[in-house]
Formats: C-alpha cells, sequence, structure tokens
C-alpha cells in the first residue's frame, strides 16, 4: 500500500511540474505580446502545488526576467521582478485569458555597455564614481602627440515615473600640469598653476593686446595671437600645435554637454512605476514597482 502511494504522489508532482511548464510557457508567451517584447521573457513558477492555487484561481509567487526592453535611444538591458499573489483570468489548459499581478517589486537596469555605445562618439566613457550613486564621465584623447584626458560630470535622474535621463556637462580636456581646455562657445584655455607662474605677464599683453592674467581663461582671440607668438608660452612648456590641436577637438567628438535617457514604453500595462536609482559596478539600476498590473486581455 506504502509503494502504490509513493507511487501516485510522484505522478501527482510530475503532472504537477509539467503544468508549470506549460503555464510558465504561455505566461511568457503573454508578457512578450503585452510589452511588445522581440525577445521572450524567463518565468519561473514558485507556487506549489501548482494545480491546487491554479483551481482556486491564484498563484503565491512568480519570477520574471525580461531581457533587452526597447526604451528610447538606449535599450534597457534587463527587467527582473517577483510578483505575488497572481490572480488567473480564465482557466486551464486552454481558456487562460491573461493575469493581474496584485504585486510587483524588481529591478530595471541599464549597462554601462550600452551607455559607453551611445556615448562613444563623444570620447566620453562612463563608469561608477567615487562617490556613492555617481557616474564618472571621463576619457583620454591624443592632441598634437600628448594625451589629453577628457573630464565631465554626470547626473543620474527619474524623469516621470517610466523613465531614467543622464546629463554629462562641463565636459574639458585636460593636460595634467599644463592646462584645461575647454571646448565650444564660452570654453577657452586655462594655464594650470605651475605653468601659468612660468609666463611672464607682461609679454602675454603685448602679444595679445589685451589685458590678460596667465591664470585666467583665454578665449578665441587671446588663442588666436598666442598660436602666432608662440615664445610666450614656450617658457611654460605649452606648444603652439597643442593650442591648435584643442581647437580642433569640437563637437561631435567632445560635446560640450549631451544628455540622453532610457524610456520605458508608455503603454505599459498598470501601475509599474520606477523608484530609487543606484550605480553598480556594471551599470546603473532603479527600483521597479508596480499593484494590480493586468497581463493579457
Amino acid at each position: 500500500m506504502a509503494v502504490w502511494m509513493v507511487v501516485v504522489l510522484a505522478f501527482l508532482a510530475l503532472g504537477d511540474r509539467w503544468a508549470v511548464l506549460y503555464a510558465e510557457n504561455m505566461a511568457a508567451q503573454k508578457i512578450q505580446e503585452t510589452l511588445k517584447l522581440t525577445a521572450e521573457p524567463e518565468v519561473h513558477i514558485e507556487s506549489f502545488p501548482f494545480l491546487a492555487q491554479v483551481a482556486a484561481g491564484h498563484l503565491d509567487h512568480v519570477d520574471a526576467t525580461v531581457p533587452d526592453v526597447p526604451a528610447g535611444r538606449v535599450s534597457v538591458a534587463q527587467v527582473r521582478g517577483s510578483v505575488d499573489d497572481i490572480r488567473i483570468v480564465g482557466s486551464l489548459p486552454s481558456s487562460v485569458e491573461g493575469a493581474v499581478l496584485s504585486r510587483v517589486r524588481g529591478q530595471v537596469f541599464l549597462g554601462f555597455d550600452d551607455l559607453n555605445r551611445e556615448v562613444g562618439a563623444s570620447q566620453v566613457h562612463l563608469a561608477p564614481g567615487t562617490g556613492k550613486n555617481t557616474v564618472r564621465a571621463d576619457d583620454d584623447v591624443p592632441v598634437a602627440g600628448r594625451n589629453a584626458e577628457v573630464r565631465g560630470r554626470a547626473h543620474l535622474r527619474r524623469t516621470g515615473d517610466h523613465g531614467l535621463a543622464m546629463t554629462v556637462r562641463d565636459v574639458r580636456l585636460v593636460v595634467p600640469g599644463l592646462l584645461t581646455y575647454v571646448p565650444g562657445k564660452g570654453g577657452g584655455l586655462q594655464l594650470a598653476a605651475p605653468a601659468a607662474d612660468k609666463v611672464d605677464e607682461r609679454e602675454l599683453q603685448q602679444a595679445t593686446d589685451q589685458r590678460v592674467r596667465p591664470d585666467q581663461r583665454m578665449k578665441d582671440g587671446v588663442l588666436d595671437a598666442l598660436v602666432e607668438h608662440p615664445a610666450v608660452l614656450k617658457p611654460a612648456g605649452v606648444d603652439p600645435s597643442l593650442i591648435r590641436g584643442l581647437r580642433k577637438v569640437q563637437e561631435p567628438k567632445v560635446a560640450q554637454s549631451m544628455e540622453f535617457s532610457a524610456q520605458l514604453p508608455d503603454d505599459v500595462p498598470g501601475d509599474l512605476r520606477l523608484r530609487g536609482i543606484s550605480v553598480h559596478k556594471d551599470g546603473v539600476r532603479a527600483e521597479l514597482t508596480g499593484t494590480d498590473v493586468p497581463v493579457g486581455q
């Protein structure tokens, strides 16, 4: 008798797991259709006994991973979520119309690899910053035989309930210990303190025909004059070819500022929202929350 009981329970468990696999496949298809995804998501139903819960019209818990969600200029690399208390609309096996996800919690992940492909033409590389939840924007660019560092400030923020945006501002090129150059309108060149101390202020004014201190930012007219009078900056170790090279580094190679965003589809069903943003070594994550989210019809 005990042996037959074990056999019966084994068949019931096997049937339960087959039903779970069937339901996971159907749920993945419904999510793909609802969110208009190119790739089918992964769905894992952790409710047991599954058939008993289906008969009651609800499931306790489901995990889902949605890859590569279209979100504007940058695709969201991954959305991972857990759902508690799923109310089934319809009945198995053939008349399930959808479900209502009572409580959704998860994360939206935006990878630095994707972000860097987007800003690659601007010679800025995005990576985790030194401060908590900050992003560093920098890289190197060769200029007239020297190695200039591209530096900028990146700012992350939410845009409404469904979007993330990043703005990179104050982009500048730095030759350490020598000078800083800001491209674009209102920019210019500023000598670092050690280099500025080696420039004769009187000679600088005579060459540029302007009253300019060596430690001030030198704009277009002053730079043109200095290119024609290389001897003025020679004591500071600044060659005219370096100035000419820096002035050629203009947009789009090094943009003075840039902005891009990722936006979940406007027709995301139910009350799905993005919350807190955090920065990790591989990318940016935002918390995803939702209540009473419909899937399917």
